[in-house]
């Protein structure tokens, strides 16, 4: 049967989670495109069901209902201009900084405020390819289910815990007390020179909102800042790719 009516059940669930106030509440998100779903399926993420646009088959199996939409509705829901044809409605995980040790790997990266879905899918992405053993998004962050970031991710996300909704000052204290050194990236006067500092052993590394960087409080609990070296004449690096610059320092010091 090919779904036709604003009014059935799962368009009106569809609707809702485009909104970050629908998928707190229905504790569900959405993944677009055939390679994504597909991925995270096969990772573990468990849909609560799939949409298609009318004439779209799939070429695995899911242990979920099937719903074919006609075209005119899958677009009102589609997050893409040009969709692939498929959706699934999936349940949320939720990531505690535990689970992040429990990778047992030297090196996360932490995320204080940052507003830009592409930034936060870039910092994702990278850390996955990085051999990070996490990512925290502090309070303050965009939504890490919102639509752009789990597109940015390239599915990244369901390979590495990623932990939202801390306070900075108690990520720090964690992290800390299971011997990790703390960095941050700040042009501040009394940084340090990025490429002379020691990033080996274990490292949690921050980086600050887009607009106004670090924030002075949790720059006071680090260990280090570190300044990544550029012309006099630019204002500042984008925070994704500072960010993937430390990571990959530190891969590179810890290889």
């Amino acid at each position: 049967m090919i779904i036709t009516s604003r009014e059935n059940k799962i368009f009106k669930l569809a609707k809702l989670l485009k909104t970050q106030k629908g998928r707190v509440e229905k504790k569900l998100f959405m993944i677009e495109g055939f390679r994504i779903v597909k991925d995270a399926l096969a990772k573990g993420i468990k849909a609560d069901c799939i949409i298609l646009k009318d004439g779209t088959t799939l070429d695995f199996e899911v242990a979920c209902p099937v719903y074919s939409f006609a075209p005119k509705l899958f677009s009102e829901i589609a997050e893409t201009v040009t969709p692939q044809g498929v959706i699934a409605l999936c349940n949320m995980e939720r990531k505690t900084l535990s689970d992040i040790l429990k990778e047992e790997k030297n090196c996360v990266i932490m995320c204080e405020t940052l507003q830009d879905p592409g930034n936060i899918g870039t910092v994702i992405r990278t850390a996955h390819a990085a051999s990070l053993g996490g990512v925290v998004l502090t309070k303050g962050c965009c939504d890490l289910y919102n639509p752009k970031i789990v597109r940015a991710t390239m599915s990244a996300m369901f390979s590495i815990p990623v932990v939202q909704g801390e306070e900075s000052q108690a990520v720090i204290e964690y992290f800390r007390k299971n011997g990790y050194k703390i960095v941050a990236g700040a042009l501040t006067e009394d940084a340090v020179d990025f490429y002379s500092a020691d990033l080996s052993g274990k490292v949690l590394i921050i980086i600050g909102n887009e607009g106004n960087g670090v924030a002075e409080g949790t720059l006071s609990l680090c260990d280090k800042v570190l300044k990544i070296p550029m012309r006099s004449d630019a204002e500042s690096l984008n925070a994704a790719v500072a960010g993937s610059i430390m990571m990959y320092e530190h891969l590179r010091q810890n290889s």
